[in-house]
């Protein structure tokens, strides 16, 4: 099969290699479609902070249909449509059994799996993956969305646990794919007024066609904090999704909450950020950070998705096949052509 292998950082290529042998537990996967997340651009930069196993496939935003299941497989036959969590962890830890197979204990040592990380991901013709990863696409559901929904489902989990009651007014600083879909599940769920806060007009009015009641493009002198604090009769809002965190966006994200409010971190960077504790203590306000998709949070979006009460169909904007997919890289890091999902089909 072909496949992409960054075989250290910045080495990249198209190579032929073995369709992948699975386990027991595990069903092979011919890809459809796999999307370009900005983890993989650190991972091929090299500057991924996390246990990266080089040389490795990438590629975790996976949907395709099985063509071989394991012996120890329920539920999942040959010619099934599926969606792919990343993160399949130990299954062992305590972590894993209560849910939290994104925080596994024992990332990256031997028994753990997430593809496009520890073990070979879904920038190739097949992959093998956990059973228990894989979630059926409803007819109807592209294997675009597929791919899509997995990211969203980084957005879903965070919602979920960071909470949100039906007509509080939301926050989102980024509109990039978790951004747009955090608004997007943000709104099926109930939100009040939602504000999406970014720099580039064509996202923002991505994100007004998505649901959100009010933009904010902080490259036009607009204040982000001062917006906040009008749609909330000055109160501060109950919940601030940063999905873009340099310091100056988490800064405001705290000045923008209510006492008693919610920040919700999405966004990573591995940069020290200044934080006033002082106001965070005094202000009696949670501060969260999630990762990837636990929970059976991608189960959720593919539901929310084939209902119609979100769509995922808006955010993907260029698709590649794979023997393009180096280019696909290129354009999703240096922004050509201002790409929000990327989308490759092998």
């Amino acid at each position: 099969m072909r496949a992409l292998i960054i075989r250290k950082p910045k080495d990249l290529s198209v190579e032929e290699v073995p369709i992948p042998k699975i386990k027991e537990d595990e069903i092979l996967v011919k890809v459809n479609s796999v999307g370009i997340c900005g983890s993989d651009i650190e991972i091929k930069n090299g500057s991924y902070p996390d246990y990266i196993a080089y040389p490795i496939i990438p590629g975790h935003e996976t949907a395709g249909t099985v063509v071989e299941v394991g012996s120890n497989v329920l539920g999942l036959k040959v010619g099934d449509r599926v969606a792919i969590e990343p993160h399949g962890g130990c299954g062992q830890c305590r972590n894993c059994k209560i849910g939290y197979y994104s925080y596994c204990v024992n990332y990256g040592k031997p028994g753990h799996r997430t593809l496009g990380f520890t073990v070979n991901g879904g920038f190739a013709e097949y992959v093998a993956a956990p059973a228990r990863n894989a979630h059926e696409l409803p007819n109807g559901m592209s294997f675009e969305e597929g791919a899509m929904a997995v990211s969203a489902g980084t957005s879903m989990f965070g919602i979920m646990e960071i909470g949100l009651d039906p007509g509080e007014t939301v926050v989102i600083i980024g509109p990039g794919p978790i951004g747009l879909t955090s608004l997007s599940i943000a709104k099926a769920l109930g939100a009040g007024t939602t504000v999406m806060v970014g720099t580039r007009w064509a996202r923002l009015n991505l994100a007004k066609e998505l649901g959100a009641d009010v933009l904010v493009n902080v490259k036009e002198g607009q204040d982000p904090v001062k917006v906040a604090m009008e749609v909330s009769d000055g109160l501060g809002v109950d919940l601030v999704i940063n999905t873009t965190p340099s310091a100056e966006s988490v800064l405001q994200s705290v000045k923008m909450l209510r006492r008693g409010g919610r920040l919700l971190m999405l966004g990573i960077t591995w940069e020290p950020t200044p934080l006033v504790l002082g106001e965070i203590v005094t202000k009696g306000l949670t501060i969260k950070g999630t990762r990837g998709e636990a929970r059976n949070a991608l189960e959720r979006v593919i539901k929310l998705a084939s209902s119609g009460k979100i769509d995922l169909k808006k955010i993907i904007t260029n698709v590649f096949p794979l023997s393009d997919v180096i280019e696909a890289f290129e354009v999703f890091e240096k922004r050509i052509g201002d790409p929000i999902k990327v989308v490759v089909k092998p």
